[in-house]
């Protein structure tokens, strides 16, 4: 495994103070124990509780002190011949910025003793999320223990499989398929999670079956958002809840069978991602919604205000984790919301000690360089806000630009939503309601954008329902109920409409035309609708 070999490789250059990101403290200490027997080193472990042990059995007395654990370690890295790893589990809590400096001095000493004195040993540090303090900047090296890969999922799913099979009264119905499927549903999980899930399943009529997929599932989700970072979609939209957007929608289908095996053997690399930017209320989240389900893939919504929440320092670590979760439970599709709000302080002078522009560092990398398949969803209302390096070719494999709604794609839209009301489109003119949304009620240029006419409906719903209400046992959604409201709104094109020029201008030479467009409309907003057009 890369994860191994990287981190044998540290231990052997003598990188005197490594820290391991994980959730997973037991899957790590057997991961190092085994590196220690394949190079001919004792593992030491310490913890607050039991101080330096050798083996499970406590060696250093009076040692459940780190200041004091560090000196008993540094005693055994001076020994002759000694080639020693030195585990600490909780060091965390005595190395942020707020603890005692003598934890971060002593520590800071010991690794440059290893380096000065030629210690052949080294201290690795276990932590969840890890703050590294100014006087530990260029002493930590970060090294990343990524979650339980596919193959691994698939060894803890068999080996728990026969161990419970042994047990009286437990029914065992997991064929190669329905495996393939466990392994499926736990990816992204820890090992102690995954076996929890089982037993759990287990417990519950003891069987285990396909039936039990399901539970892992919602499990999953529960996991996914305890995290604090990620969010779980379950959505059941499709791309033709989506109105308009044609040309998006064509080349999102063209790359939906991008991440399949065949695809693989074809040679072709899975998409990276997207942004779309524009007006806002057009259908950019929705869409991301749709994509999900359409590539039946699972959908990850990335919080970018929470991955700045939290003590100072574990903005970075709140990346990096986010981004490991994504990566584990690939093939995925990581979806940033409003990235530009994240992204404010990137470019310097936001007061934040340069936090903004390490994570947005950070995930500017990982997008460049990453391998796993996790296609990148963003959105952004704001373009001014990003930064330039964001939308340089290599990040994104394309920017949309999502305009206010043609008058089909508006006619689209209305259908949608009054099907949704369960009315009789044919009882509704909709080339006539297309009108009243747009240049005909409120002036050149102008026209309601999706969410404006998603209001609109509602709108036009509770005014029938009033004259019900009222009386009127007959009244139901009608023409006149949308002509009546149509005069109450007031678009978010006319109030903004300098801005949106301003966008729909930087669009025509920096994006990619969302939507199809009839160029043989005059004096219609079509003519304008921002955006590069490509054809298929």
């Amino acid at each position: 495994m890369e994860h191994r070999k990287t981190l044998t490789d540290y231990i052997k250059a003598r990188y005197a103070l490594l820290v391991i990101e994980s959730f997973e403290e037991e899957r790590v200490v057997k991961e190092l124990t085994n590196i220690a027997k394949e190079i001919n080193h004792t593992l030491f472990v310490w913890n607050t509780t039991e101080g330096v042990t050798l083996n499970g059995a406590v060696v250093g007395e009076k040692t459940t002190d780190l200041k004091q654990a560090i000196d008993f370690c540094e005693s055994k890295a001076k020994e002759n011949n000694s080639r020693c790893l030195f585990v600490f589990t909780d060091a965390h809590n005595y190395l942020d910025s707020k603890s005692n400096p003598v934890y971060r001095r002593r520590l800071k000493d010991f690794a440059m003793n290893i380096r000065a004195k030629g210690y052949k040993s080294n201290c690795i540090i276990i932590s969840p999320s890890f703050e590294i303090s100014n006087e530990l900047q260029k002493e930590v090296t970060i090294v990343d223990f990524p979650l339980p890969n596919r193959d691994e999922v698939k060894e803890i799913i068999t080996s728990n499989i026969a161990l419970y099979s042994k047990l009286p009264n437990v029914s065992i119905d997991v064929n190669n398929a329905v495996l393939e499927k466990f392994v499926d549903a736990s990816i992204g999980l820890t090992r102690l999670e995954i076996e929890n899930c089982i037993a759990k399943a287990i417990v519950s009529d003891h069987k285990l079956n396909e039936d039990d997929i399901r539970d892992i599932l919602e499990e999953k989700k529960q996991i996914i958002r305890k995290t604090g970072i990620l969010e779980f979609i379950d959505t059941k939209l499709n791309l033709n809840d989506v109105g308009g957007l044609e040309t998006l929608k064509r080349w999102l289908d063209l790359r939906s069978h991008c991440f399949d095996v065949d695809a693989k053997q074809f040679g072709v690399t899975p998409p990276k991602g997207v942004l779309l930017t524009g007006v806002p209320g057009c259908g950019k989240s929705l869409t991301a919604k749709c994509v999900s389900s359409a590539w039946n893939m699972p959908l990850l919504r990335l919080d970018m205000g929470k991955i700045f929440q939290g003590v100072v320092g574990s903005s970075e670590s709140n990346m990096r984790l986010a981004l490991k979760t994504a990566e584990a439970i690939s093939p995925s599709i990581l979806w940033i919301d409003e990235i530009e709000k994240g992204m404010a302080g990137a470019s310097g002078g936001s007061g934040d000690g340069g936090t903004s522009t390490r994570v947005f560092g950070t995930l500017l990398t990982w997008m460049q360089e990453k391998t796993s398949p996790v296609f990148v969803f963003a959105t952004a209302n704001n373009i001014n806000g990003l930064p330039p390096e964001l939308l340089r070719k290599g990040r994104f494999d394309e920017i949309f630009f999502v305009d206010f709604p043609s008058k089909d794609e508006r006619k689209k839209i209305l259908e949608i939503h009054i099907k949704k009301l369960k009315r009789d489109v044919a009882a509704f003119d909709l080339d006539k309601l297309a009108d009243l949304s747009g240049e005909d009620s409120f002036g050149k240029d102008v026209v309601l954008a999706g969410a404006e006419l998603e209001s609109w409906v509602s709108d036009s719903l509770i005014e029938a329902f009033s004259r019900r209400i009222n009386g009127d046992s007959s009244a139901d959604l009608s023409m006149a109920d949308f002509e009546a409201t149509i005069k109450r709104l007031v678009p978010m094109g006319q109030m903004r409409k300098d801005e949106f020029a301003k966008l729909r201008q930087w669009a025509n030479e920096n994006a990619v035309s969302a939507s199809l467009t009839n160029k043989n409309e005059s004096n219609s907003i079509e003519d304008f609708l921002g955006g590069r057009r490509i054809d298929f």
